[in-house]
């Protein structure tokens, strides 16, 4: 059987090759740099064999070089390699180019991340390529899990997953203020009856379809204590089936678009929504509130309550250009200007 030619080194390879880069070494030190106690291996490690293969691999693609020997008094004698003029730009090249697997970041990425700090090298230009790329990975998988189902839906909402915590883990590289990653998890979730964006409210002020219910997840059900001495709650949501975002977006109200931060666009940086509802019943596993425009299955993020000292401004309040427009909540509704992601899926 015919072996297929080799198109791109292994890790290992690489792994092997950016050592030589560095100095020129002997088989066993690099060995030992990529054994699971080594520096390089405790982010990719490599058994004994592997590493003397891939060095060999390395000489036959002209990446790496004899530049001499020297005796050993415990056995034969030690080759020393170094890395060819060929074998120094191809590893700078690779260094600095992005991963293309989210299943690989765990070790590629960490890999390059790892040499850019021994060499001084600044690796902001990689994360900004890589955050831009998976940022790409995440639009196609959310389309992935909107048009899929049974087992391929849920491999596709691993990938979703981890394609999110490696966007954010990269993005927090990129923000030094960020300390870890944000993650956040549901309280619980919305049954209303607003099962599509087409019709529904704008705002919860607009909303003419009775009650809807916030059910409480089962470890959170102890923080509604309290609750139903308040008339208002403020519900904070994640608005699970919008897509993307822009700087811009086109405005319900209005019939221009306007900077996202001043609209209540769903079609966020983070698809958050905000809305205050009045309280009907406070029960034990959930919140019955009147004035909801989220739809069927909005995850909850959390409940505050309304206060009005702290929640109704003092002095004159400016409303930008929703002067003169805003009143057209009652008139108007929702439409597909912001598909759902389920329907672009299909589209």
């Amino acid at each position: 059987m015919t072996r297929r030619a080799r198109t791109e080194p292994s890790l290992a390879e690489w792994a092997a090759l950016g050592l030589l880069c560095q100095a020129p070494a002997h088989g066993w030190a690099v060995a030992h740099a990529l054994s699971p106690a080594g520096e390089v291996g405790r982010v990719h490690s490599c058994t004994r064999p592997l590493v003397y293969r891939a060095l060999r691999q390395l000489r036959d693609a002209d990446l790496a070089e004899v530049r001499g020997t020297t005796a050993s008094d415990s056995g034969p004698a030690r080759t020393t390699l170094g890395a060819t003029r060929q074998g120094r730009s191809a590893f700078a090249r690779w260094r600095g180019s992005t991963v293309a697997h989210v299943r690989d970041l765990r070790s590629e990425l960490m890999v390059k991340l790892l040499f850019h700090d021994r060499e001084g090298l600044d690796p902001a230009p990689l994360l900004r390529e890589q955050a831009a790329a998976l940022a790409l990975t995440e639009r196609s998988l959310e389309e992935q899990v909107g048009s899929t189902s049974g087992f391929d839906r849920t491999l596709a909402l691993w990938r979703l997953s981890m394609g999110r915590a490696a966007l954010s883990f990269v993005e927090g590289l990129l923000d030094s203020r960020t300390v870890e990653p944000v993650v956040y998890r549901p309280i619980g979730y919305v049954v209303s009856p607003h099962s599509d964006l087409d019709g529904m409210p704008l705002q919860p002020i607009a909303d003419t379809k009775g009650h809807s219910v916030i059910e409480v997840s089962e470890p959170h059900r102890g923080c509604l204590a309290d609750l139903d001495g308040f008339t208002h709650v403020w519900v904070l949501a994640h608005l699970h089936e919008t897509l993307g975002w822009d700087s811009r977006v086109p405005a319900f109200l209005d019939d221009k678009p306007h900077g996202t931060f001043a609209t209540r666009s769903p079609h966020r940086p983070n698809p958050i929504g905000l809305s205050l509802a009045r309280i009907v019943a406070v029960e034990s596993a959930a919140v019955v509130v009147d004035g909801l425009d989220l739809l069927n299955g909005s995850p909850v993020l959390d409940l505050k309550p309304f206060v009005p000292l702290f929640d109704t401004p003092s002095g004159d309040v400016r409303f930008g250009w929703f002067e003169g427009r805003a009143e057209r909540v009652f008139a108007r509704t929702s439409d597909d200007r912001f598909a759902l992601r389920s329907k672009r899926a299909k589209a």
